[in-house]
């Protein structure tokens, strides 16, 4: 066990150390203190020649405070995330609201564009092109979804400050569907619809056990040929297995009326179905009929990762999933020909445009990019080009500056280093302290 002289002797040395430690600080200190820290600060409409500014100075600031009224420009947020990487302390400010975007093509020989934005609940979302004003709408739930025919150009989202812009997703590939059905009206019509719009198709139509009408090709369901599969009815249940195989590699499915209640399906379907709920009115009761008059089988029992579309009379008329690679739609309504039928004079148009749009929702469309593109990419040369696209513009600034101060002005808070009042008080305490504990026990 050491003595207390020896105890003692370890303090003495320990506080020996610290204070030849705080000398050498101050003397670090000492040859920097030529140059006072400089702080500066700037605004969004000046932050490019304050930039400018500050990398020709040829010492970056030590501190930089901004204030934002609008996201910065990818330029402008990477040369601060520089000077940040750098080792310089740069802060931000600003009442921005948090807003993305995406743009995807429509699965449909119509072609258009899906356009998703996120941005805080009420807030004005409004889009634009490089020609002018496309749409707006307030958000909700999130965000705000618009459809539209065509665009030219970047297409932006602006929500306050805040400015999403995305261009023109690649072109896609439409490929043929098949429908599947029993011989009757509602496999005339909905073939009937879908070419209206322009879709390719191929039908299976059963007329009696083991004999079946072909229109196109008998080939092999796969995506290959194939962007997506109607099933009507029981009649599928023959391509149950080719047709599960389909939509894991890829392709879509569409389960319309009584063809969700196979069992065959229950492995990709969205939900079981439920017990069928009202019922079409006659059809001699002209321009009557409407989607929601027909009969509908709900869709009930749904799986964690199903989403509703649609809701009638609080049940799940039509739902979502994802299966392996692949897209299942299930839509309950029984009949959707009467509706073409004997619905009113836009009956015709709007059951074109909901199969169309059901169809589309799942179809199988890979992107087609030309040779050149695909080399482009290879070596680099399309990364200028999607630098102009900032889809999420506020996400990447707190990616490279971090949260916001939520300070008022532009003043930077918080004290720099260790003032030299301390560093003294410091040194002067370790140095007594050691020359105390020598002269009690008796040594110089």
């Amino acid at each position: 066990m050491p003595s207390r002289a020896e105890t003692r002797g370890v303090i003495e040395a320990v506080l020996r150390v610290a204070s030849i430690a705080m000398l050498a600080w101050m003397l670090w200190l000492s040859l920097d203190s030529g140059r006072p820290e400089m702080v500066v600060s700037a605004r969004s409409v000046g932050l490019d020649p304050a930039l400018r500014a500050w990398t020709r100075a040829g010492t970056a600031p030590d501190r930089i405070a901004a204030q934002f009224d609008s996201t910065p420009s990818p330029t402008q947020r990477d040369w601060l995330g520089a000077l940040r990487s750098a080792g310089r302390t740069v802060t931000w400010s600003g009442d921005l609201p948090a807003t993305a975007i995406s743009v995807r093509r429509v699965a449909s020989p119509q072609g258009g564009f899906m356009i998703q934005t996120a941005a805080p609940e009420g807030a004005r979302v409004r889009l634009f092109d490089d020609v002018g004003v496309l749409d707006t709408a307030n958000a909700h739930a999130g965000g705000a979804r618009f459809a539209i025919p065509f665009s030219a150009g970047i297409i932006t989202a602006r929500v306050g400050g805040t400015v999403a812009s995305a261009g023109e997703p690649d072109s896609i590939t439409i490929k043929r569907l098949l429908v599947i059905g029993r011989a009757g009206w509602e496999s005339k019509f909905v073939v009937a619809a879908l070419e209206e719009d322009d879709w390719k198709v191929d039908a299976r139509m059963r007329i009696a056990p083991g004999v079946n009408v072909t229109q196109g090709a008998n080939a092999e369901i796969d995506t290959a040929r194939y962007s997506a599969v109607i099933a009507l009815d029981e009649s599928a249940a023959p391509y149950s297995a080719a047709i599960a195989g389909f939509v894991s590699t890829g392709g879509g499915l569409v389960l319309s009326g009584t063809a969700a209640s196979l069992d065959a399906f229950a492995g990709v379907r969205p939900g079981a179905p439920g017990r069928v709920t009202g019922g079409a009115v006659l059809a001699s009761e002209p321009g009557a009929i409407s989607l929601r008059s027909l009969s509908l089988i709900p869709v009930s029992g749904l799986k964690g990762d199903a989403i509703v579309l649609e809701r009638r009379d609080g049940a799940a008329a039509v739902a979502v999933r994802r299966h392996v690679a692949g897209r299942v739609l299930q839509q309950g309504y029984v009949d959707t020909w009467r509706w073409r039928m004997s619905g009113d004079d836009q009956s015709l148009a709007a059951h074109r445009a909901w199969w169309t749009r059901s169809v589309a929702g799942v179809a199988y469309a890979p992107n087609l990019r030309s040779h050149e593109m695909v080399e482009a990419d290879r070596i680099g040369l399309l990364v200028p080009l999607r630098r102009l696209r900032d889809n999420a513009p506020y996400a990447r600034m707190i990616a490279s500056l971090g949260e916001a101060t939520g300070q008022s002005g532009l003043s930077v808070a918080g004290a720099g280093s260790i003032s030299g009042g301390w560093m003294f008080a410091f040194l002067s305490f370790f140095l007594l302290a050691e020359l105390a504990s020598r002269r009690f026990r008796g040594r110089r």
